[in-house]
């Protein structure tokens, strides 16, 4: 929509999002069972994350503060939510972004007005001759890589929607699905009827009977629609649908898949995707973005870089530096140097395919790793310019001469012997240095001869000649030596008439044509070079292949059309459904049985990419470089620590286990409202019979007997301000609050090491390479204190013997208890549920994530360690950990009277500590300056685990735990019912398990 250009984007949006914990949404604004989709199928973490922040950022629109939605709101809340949104961009970001009538100087003179800006301004109001992307704001895109699976999100967004729509959170609009193909409609639908196994019943529709389709009721099933995004114009035919007898007030929301693609009529379907939901929400979906409109309103960036670095796509080696001298050459290079890139890319699939033979025989595995394959990718197939007559020929010659044994050995040779150069010191793209790609098996390369070339991909040791074999419907061309049982390359492309008459004119032919298509059984064919346009890699995913050659790739798109191929050619798949490289398996038998060859399994895991011209190595560098990005790698090195036992047996680590509650414990709670809304509510229902309330919303006789409770003024907290201005939402918000919402203690229960606190196995940091590598160093020699086994355990042996005392065996057993990184101290903390913890000086440390960063804590744990050198906490055993708001499930249910929600309260630590049958939990937050958040968050935890000021016990096994909580800062203005809740006194964690009222107060 934009000339808009910036040399380095980032999204805005994904962390304006993420400035809002995830835990502290309400309840109805949380994604329902987020990591399920399907039986047998759950989602992988950063699936599930891009599901947080679009229900973070639909929060931010729909339900936060002045934006929170309500029926029979004001005809200006669409625009005001938009503004709302835009301030928080900023001008900085969007007013370049603005549609101008006029893209530039000439259009103006000449009166060529900007077919958007047309298409938009007979919807959206402009201002002059502009007009302003604070208009067009409420949109989100997802960027995430080709083969991460976007179309799980996609469908679990709709059941979001659908839920947030069925609670009253946002407007009750359609849903609308675009995808720019048959095939990607296909994919979708089955992907729906696999989560309707488990799942809500989605009913898909066509766009053309929305006007028929009776929606079904909220509830019951989520009707959504869908049409190809490339048939929707501003005309009505046979294939194609006028957008404007669809826009519906554009009261839409739309997920439309592939959202990157460009080019005029591209632009002029974006708007009228913006039309169809200036009054909903646009929901963008592509593993490409580029401009600048899609990248500042990312709200999930996990983009080609992110996805190899976390191990589920292969890694990428382009050689950089022979390329960048290419590239600034001023002469095109000669039909040699062509065929010797040519060349060198099929060594490289030859190597790979031998090696992966090599490991199916090495492990036994027959199904480990895939055939590999070539991908040999056009821009177009436009014969007529001579560079691509050049570049293909040259490949289609190159083939002919391996063949027929024509080829010139001197190149051969030559070649072989440059990758081998390259290869000694290879680097792999958004990775760490790659050395050892070949490792010791260099020879296996250099000692390649060219039987073995054909062997392993033109499938036949002996030369003879090329013929091809032409498919019935003339879209698809096979190659297959004469003394082959079976074709080894296929050219799949809208026509290949053109092709035999020029650049295959002297291949031989077979007479007869090929009935079944070559490419639908790819995945099982023995063919190993695939050559074809964009006509078919768009829609197309296979784990397949290991090299690409860009043949002519050029123009506006380039950037885009080598992301996309990239990204289509890293899927991996180490064994079958195990879509991870193999140092990334979990551990387990198939990752043991992979351990000995970890340092051979790089070639099937890694995509080689070459390119024979300036311009395509121009396209390849700088559509790569487009994805490197500020992406968070994870940091591995952290490993929960060994339980202190008592008696010999390891000390249980106990937490609270709730449940819900309905009557008198849930309604404890009170429901804000003003007076005003409380008596016209009064009002409203005294005017209507039970009867009525019941056949026209479907309430039951105790449902009715509720609301007119709280119509009485029961169990009601007046605030003013608190205002509804819609009487059956108001009612609809009290069903909910008083269905099934309150929580009770149930009692506790044992630590689930996978769900509770796993926060620091998601340490993710932004960091060069060999930085990345330094920390890693640290952290590891933090973790194991650079102690042997044996000096372990003879200083465990001399701690049993009472020859050192239990500080001093803490301190020599941690050996390198500290080190620092930038503005980190790395620690081995005793007693601390896992090493090392990560801190950050003064909290500065914008590289890296759940890390301990906020000042209040850092200062926490630096008088705590201060107090530890000179106290003992009087316990037979004791250990803390801190919790992350995001990733942990460690919490506090409490009830927010400023919301009416249910929230969890996420205290930054947590200690256990036990003495004989007394067991003790205790909360700590060091975070108590904001303190009406505070009291509600401590009257929740009084409800739950304290009878009047007396600790509730909860007996487990042999012991009976209490739970306690202290906000651990000054006590200043704090009202006398809440002051014994705060201290900054580390020795009050410690105290014994005494009555509260017994022990005292501080401040």
């Amino acid at each position: 929509m934009s000339e808009y250009v910036a040399p380095m984007l980032h999204p805005v949006l994904e962390p304006l999002a993420q400035s809002l914990n995830y835990g502290d949404l309400p309840e109805t604004w949380r994604v329902p069972e987020t990591e399920r989709f399907s039986p047998g199928k759950t989602l992988y973490d950063y699936q599930a994350d891009a599901l947080r922040n679009a229900a973070r950022a639909l929060y931010l629109y729909y339900g936060k503060d002045e934006c929170d939605y309500q029926p029979a709101e004001p005809p200006d809340s669409d625009e005001r939510r938009r503004h709302a949104l835009a301030d928080r961009y900023g001008d900085v970001h969007l007013h370049p972004l603005s549609v101008k009538q006029y893209e530039n100087a000439a259009d103006r003179r000449n009166l060529k007005e900007n077919p958007v800006f047309r298409i938009l301004s007979a919807f959206v109001p402009p201002q002059g001759e502009t007009i302003p992307y604070r208009e067009l704001v409420n949109r989100m895109c997802f960027w995430m890589a080709t083969g991460s699976g976007k179309t799980l999100v996609m469908v679990k967004l709709v059941e979001y929607l659908h839920r947030l729509k069925e609670h009253g959170e946002i407007p009750p609009y359609n849903t609308l699905i675009l995808a720019p193909s048959d095939h990607l409609l296909g994919q979708i639908r089955r992907t729906v009827e696999e989560f309707n196994r488990s799942g809500l019943n989605v009913q898909l529709v066509p766009l053309r009977d929305s006007g028929k389709t009776r929606q079904r009721r909220l509830g019951d099933a989520a009707t959504v629609y869908y049409h190809r995004s490339d048939n929707v114009a501003d005309v009505q035919k046979e294939a194609l649908v006028d957008y404007r007898h669809y826009e519906n007030g554009g009261k839409w929301y739309v997920l439309l898949d592939e959202a990157h693609k460009g080019g005029k009529e591209d632009s002029k379907r974006q708007a009228y995707y913006a039309v169809m939901t200036r009054a909903g929400f646009l929901f963008n979906f592509s593993a490409t973005f580029t401009d600048p409109e899609d990248v500042l309103t990312t709200v999930e960036k996990y983009n080609l870089e992110a996805f190899i670095k976390n191990g589920h796509g292969k890694n990428i080696y382009l050689n950089e530096r022979e390329y960048a001298a290419f590239k600034n050459r001023r002469a095109e290079i000669s039909h040699a140097e062509r065929q010797r890139i040519v060349l060198k890319s099929l060594v490289t699939l030859a190597y790979v395919a031998r090696r992966v033979a090599q490991l199916r025989r090495a492990t036994g595995l027959e199904k480990l790793y895939h055939l590999p394959l070539m991908l040999t990718l056009v821009n177009s197939v436009n014969t007529d310019v001579e560079y691509e007559r050049n570049d293909l020929w040259a490949f289609f010659q190159t083939l002919r001469e391996i063949a027929t044994g024509a080829i010139d050995d001197a190149l051969f040779q030559e070649s072989k012997a440059a990758l081998a150069k390259e290869w000694t010191d290879p680097r792999l793209l958004f990775g760490e240095d790659g050395a050892g790609i070949l490792g010791v098996e260099a020879d296996a390369l250099t000692g390649m001869k060219l039987t073995d070339l054909r062997e392993a991909v033109f499938l036949s040791r002996r030369k003879s000649a090329l013929q091809l074999i032409r498919s019935k419907d003339h879209k698809e061309l096979a190659f297959q030596m004469k003394n082959a049982d079976a074709p080894f390359a296929l050219i799949r492309i809208g026509d290949t008439s053109k092709w035999r008459t020029t650049l295959l004119a002297g291949f031989e032919e077979t007479g007869a044509l090929q009935e079944e298509s070559f490419f639908a059984g790819l995945e099982r064919s023995p063919i190993t070079i695939l050559m074809g346009s964009r006509s078919f890699f768009e829609s197309w995913d296979s784990t397949r292949p290991n090299v690409i050659n860009f043949i002519n790739i050029g123009g506006t798109d380039a950037k885009k059309f080598v992301v996309q191929s990239v990204g289509r050619g890293v899927r991996v798949e180490t064994l079958p459904n195990r879509r991870r490289r193999a140092v990334h398996l979990p551990d387990g038998q198939e990752r043991a049985a992979l351990q000995p060859y970890h340092d051979r399994v790089q070639p099937p895991e890694t995509l080689f990419l070459f390119a024979t011209n300036r311009a395509a190595v121009k396209s390849v560098l700088e559509g790569l470089a487009s994805e490197r990005s500020d992406t968070f790698e994870r940091v591995e090195g952290f490993a929960p620590a060994p339980r202190p036992t008592i008696g010999g047996v390891e000390m249980p680590l106990l937490v609270p286990e709730y449940e819900k509650t309905r009557g008198g414990a849930a309604r404890r709670a009170p429901f804000a409202m003003s007076r005003e809304t409380l008596d016209r509510f009064r009002a409203w229902l005294d005017g209507t019979s039970d009867a009525v309330l019941a056949v026209r919303d479907g309430l039951s006789g105790p449902e009715i007997q509720e609301l007119r409770e709280v119509a009485a003024g029961r169990n009601v907290q007046i605030v003013d301000g608190r205002d509804y201005a819609s009487l059956p939402f108001l009612q609809r918000r009290l069903r909910a609050h008083l269905a099934a919402t309150g929580t009770a203690t149930r009692g506790v229960r044992e630590l689930d090491e996978r769900t509770d606190i796993v926060h620091f196995r998601q340490i993710r940091a932004q960091l060069d390479p060999g930085d990345m590598r330094d920390l890693r160093e640290k952290i590891a020699a933090v973790s194991t204190g650079g102690l042997s086994q044996d000096e372990k355990r003879r200083l465990a042996g001399r701690f049993a013997a009472g020859e050192i005392a239990g500080l001093e065996f803490d301190r020599r057993m941690r050996g390198t208890s500290e080190e620092t990184f930038r503005t980190l101290k790395i620690e081995n903390l005793p007693k601390h549920y896992y090493v090392p913890v990560v801190m950050a000086e003064h909290g500065k440390a914008d590289f890296i994530k759940h890390v301990v960063k906020e000042e209040s804590e850092v200062r926490f744990l630096g008088r705590l360690e201060r107090w530890l050198e000179t106290n003992g906490p009087g316990w037979d055993a004791w250990m803390f950990s801190k919790i992350d708001e995001v990733l942990d499930k460690v919490h506090v249910p409490y009830y927010d009277t400023q919301s009416n929600e249910y929230r969890r309260f996420l205290p930054d630590f947590v200690f256990w500590m036990c003495r004989g049958a007394a067991y003790r939990i205790v909360f700590v937050d060091p975070k108590g300056t904001e303190h009406a958040s505070a009291y509600r968050k401590i009257d929740g935890y009084r409800h739950l685990f304290e009878d009047g000021d007396r600790p509730k016990a909860f007996p487990y096994r042999a012991v009976q735990v209490q739970v306690g909580l202290l906000m651990f800062n000054a006590a200043s203005g704090v009202p006398a019912a809440h002051r014994r809740f705060w201290t900054d006194d580390p020795g009050r964690i410690f105290e014994d398990d005494r009555p509260p009222s017994e022990v005292g107060t501080v401040g």
